[in-house]
């Protein structure tokens, strides 16, 4: 499919306004922080969103002014992959808990988007997921979900 680039370039800046906007107006619905002058929980979701809502402010002017008549070619199934193994590892990130989602998530990527044999991912994929729990929970104390594997340890 051959599109004219002003034409994705418009709707990707429209895709990435939206998100942005979610993300600010969400943030805004989190708890303000104890003390003045201090960040609170929303403080870090609200500037990404400003800054995805720029962004596509900029991509939209861009594209208008621009106006460039070449065309792209829509096909390449890897972004879509990408973006739908996104929204699925958020989907499935509490039920499943950190490790397994993580782990998923990383062998998909390796194998389909790294082209690389799955009987390399898997090992990389749970070395890097167990490297990132280590990470987050026991060096910067955060709380990641146990989900099925909590289950199935705990019970």
């Amino acid at each position: 499919v051959l599109v004219k680039s002003w034409k994705a370039e418009l709707l990707t800046a429209l895709f990435l306004g939206a998100v942005g906007g979610y993300f600010v107006h969400t943030s805004l619905a989190l708890p303000p922080p104890d003390e003045a002058g201090v960040p609170g929980a929303g403080t870090v979701p609200m500037l990404l969103g400003a800054l995805i809502v720029a962004g596509a402010v900029i991509l939209l002017v861009s594209a208008l002014v621009k106006n460039r008549e070449e065309t792209l070619e829509l096909g390449n199934w890897k972004p879509a992959f990408g973006l739908a193994s996104l929204i699925i590892g958020a989907l499935i990130f509490e039920p499943l808990g950190f490790l397994f989602s993580t782990f998923l998530f990383l062998t998909a990527g390796f194998v389909v988007l790294g082209e690389a044999d799955w009987r390399r991912a898997a090992p990389a994929a749970a070395l890097c997921a167990s490297a990132l729990w280590l990470l987050f929970t026991k060096l910067l104390g955060v709380g990641l979900p146990y989900g099925l594997i909590g289950e199935i340890l705990f019970r």
